[in-house]
């Protein structure tokens, strides 16, 4: 396998076996439209968004395809492999690397307001969306992991505040527990996935520390590692005191979000913007009781979580250059009068996080985020989060595969903490050969 094909190959993560009966997936397009591919996350508002460009472009038509969360990568590489691909899509930030490598996607450095949207974001943001030094993106959203717990649950059980270490959080979910209220008051999204397993990230980056150093070298294996003792409370609440719900590793983060409204967990570890439907009254069962917290570590002195980044793409190989850079800067740049109209409207709808700095003193913003979420907790969790510099390296979708069968592994007693930590590093170091 020569090295773009193995590369293209790597963009696939999780399910390279699943390329060929994905392939023929997309749906009809129109001649001289705008192929637009994202992820299913409200579809319908998607459309509604799609719908206003049109009526502002009139001469640009747009076929918009949702693909299913999980498939995402999975169905984009098949279709890119097969000669295809959408005009405009969406991408994650763990897969940028990997994307560009294989010929993916076109660097927008000479875009018209390109400099404008790069000066307008977080620096963290403008980072995920760069890669060897050219700009590939235009921002979707942005987020920052926290711990949501149910208040009123864990009153119930004797508490008013929530968890600031690992052991406290064991600690609250056997009181919980022994108190009848619930079975396995943790749940984590802990399926396979396509995409990153974010809460293992946040509880290491919880004790300002990582799995690789600044020069991608893996340091989960080094004496001491975060990521070990982090592993060790993960088998320890699965095998011992039982308080994490086994069924974590079959469950995905839309059905864990759907429990947590449900009642169904006292706690769980998901983006900020999750806690808008979780406070929802039309939705939501828990709404009024759910609250942000920081992550919390390992002896609680120290203090961090992760942050990841999503954005707006454009085609290499686009036959309808000019419609899609128009497409492109609707979605992910600045309007005439200088607003980010989509990354307001997302907020605004579904409280993502946004990438651009001025929308935080939006008076509209400001109130709608009051109504779901602490303003000093949701900030300080934005100010302590940090973006994971290692999916900069072309292997990095790759190296995610092989921690989220590590964490199950792990997680089910199949592995050792020390067995799991050892074998991301040999991963990671395999890898890195592979692709010198």
């Amino acid at each position: 396998m020569d090295r773009r094909s193995l590369l293209k190959t790597a963009v696939l993560g999780l399910a390279l076996p699943a390329m060929v009966p994905l392939a023929g997936c997309a749906g009809p397009t129109r001649r001289g439209a705008v192929r637009f591919e994202g992820w299913d996350y409200e579809a319908q508002l998607v459309q509604q968004n799609v719908d206003r460009f049109i009526r502002l472009n009139p001469d640009v038509e747009v076929d918009y395809a949702p693909i299913t969360s999980a498939q995402f990568i999975q169905k984009l590489t098949a279709e890119f492999m097969g000669g295809g691909g959408p005009d405009v899509l969406y991408m994650y930030d763990d897969s940028l690397a990997s994307s560009v490598e294989a010929r993916y996607l076109q660097p927008l450095d000479e875009l018209a307001g390109i400099d404008e949207v790069y000066q307008a974001i977080y620096p963290s943001v403008a980072q995920a969306m760069t890669y060897q030094g050219r700009r590939y993106g235009l921002p979707y959203y942005t987020d920052s992991q926290a711990l949501i717990y149910n208040a009123d649950i864990l009153a119930e059980a004797g508490y008013d505040t929530p968890p600031t270490t690992l052991d406290e959080l064991e600690e609250q979910a056997l009181a919980v527990k022994r108190a009848g209220l619930l079975e396995h008051p943790i749940g984590l999204p802990a399926q396979l996935s396509d995409t990153a397993l974010m809460w293992i990230w946040a509880l290491v980056y919880a004790n300002e520390a990582d799995l690789f150093d600044e020069d991608f070298q893996p340091v989960m294996n080094l004496p001491g590692s975060a990521t070990t003792a982090v592993l060790d409370w993960l088998l320890r609440v699965s095998a011992d005191s039982q308080v994490l719900d086994p069924a974590s590793v079959q469950t995905l983060p839309v059905p864990m979000d759907n429990a947590m409204m449900a009642g169904q967990y006292a706690f769980t570890i998901q983006p900020r913007y999750s806690l808008r439907n979780y406070n929802d009254p039309a939705v939501s069962n828990t709404a009024g009781a759910m609250r942000l917290a920081p992550i919390p570590s390992i002896d609680g002195r120290t203090e961090g979580t992760v942050s990841n980044s999503r954005m707006y793409c454009l085609n290499l190989e686009t036959d309808v250059q000019e419609k899609a850079e128009r497409l492109l800067h609707y979605m992910g740049g600045l309007d005439d009068d200088g607003s980010p109209y989509t990354a307001r409207f997302w907020f605004l709808e579904r409280g993502l996080g946004f990438a651009f700095t001025d929308l935080a003193d939006d008076p509209e913003i400001v109130e709608s985020l009051s109504t779901f979420a602490d303003p000093e907790i949701y900030a300080y969790l934005a100010s302590v989060a940090r973006a994971r510099s290692v999916v900069a390296v072309p292997w990095y979708a790759e190296f995610e595969a092989t921690l989220q069968r590590t964490v199950q592994q792990v997680f089910t007693g199949d592995r050792t903490p020390a067995q799991g930590s050892a074998e991301l590093e040999r991963a990671a170091r395999s890898l890195a050969r592979r692709y010198e």
